[in-house]
């Protein structure tokens, strides 16, 4: 098993259980225990755990970052107006790549377009879009992230290689200049980067305030893209200093 595998499989365990030993985790695992104490020290480091003795507890800063059903209730009006958009750029008879967050949730309400091939990791996405009888739906497989709902990993990411798009439509924890396109862990970087790549055309999906804010892992630089998609809440400043790197429009203005 790799280590970003690894690490997933820990924060599943601690979002189920809430704490966990290392003694309990270097079982589950068959490695060592000194292994499990790295493991805990990086996520540490990366603010999602708290180390305890003998073990670790989830803090609520990564909560806050992954809580899919959290976060599909906050700033409703702007992240419909955005989904609206990316929703009226899929046209009939087009294969699109999902991947997985809010945003991209609430476009999959949206979209009109009929006989779509549409491959995704999001367990929400294949329930909301199950009901359509002209789309043909794929599900990536991989393993669980229990808390932010959707499916990662090194087998999620080889199956993605194995295809190509039409068009992708991604969500992102940051934009900034230094990173361009980032997120919270290495293992939804790497599948997200092979979206990007695996597409003749992408969008990113993002909230205003996520301009400006760098996250952990780089996904992309902004050559990559197509455009990115935010709301109307974005400020002149900012859409004219991201403007000369990448298409952006402000989605509501």
């Amino acid at each position: 098993m790799l280590k970003e595998e690894r690490l997933l499989k820990i924060i599943n365990k601690l979002n189920l259980n809430k704490t966990i030993t290392i003694k309990k985790l270097s079982n589950n695992f068959n490695v060592s225990e000194s292994t499990i104490r790295r493991d805990l020290d990086e996520l540490e480091k990366k603010g999602y755990v708290k180390r305890t003795h003998g073990g670790a507890v989830l803090i609520d800063k990564f909560n806050n970052e992954y809580n899919f059903l959290k976060k599909t209730k906050e700033n409703i009006e702007e992240k419909t107006a955005i989904a609206k958009y990316a929703a009226n750029l899929i046209k009939d008879g087009e294969i699109i790549a999902i991947n997985s967050s809010t945003l991209t949730y609430l476009m999959a309400k949206k979209i009109k377009a009929k006989n779509l091939k549409i491959v995704t990791n999001s367990v929400d996405i294949i329930v909301e879009l199950s009901n359509k009888n002209d789309y043909d739906i794929s599900v990536l497989g991989g393993d669980y992230f229990h808390i932010a709902r959707t499916i990662e990993g090194p087998i999620t990411e080889k199956q993605i290689r194995e295809m190509h798009f039409d068009k992708a439509f991604l969500g992102v924890n940051g934009i900034d200049l230094n990173l361009a396109l980032s997120t919270a862990s290495p293992i939804e970087a790497s599948s997200k980067k092979a979206m990007i790549e695996c597409s003749d055309q992408s969008y990113i999906l993002s909230e205003s305030n996520k301009f400006d804010n760098a996250s952990f892992y780089k996904i992309a630089d902004f050559k990559d893209i197509n455009e990115v998609i935010t709301d109307e809440n974005l400020s002149e400043n900012k859409f004219k200093k991201y403007q000369q790197y990448t298409k952006i429009f402000r989605a509501g203005a």
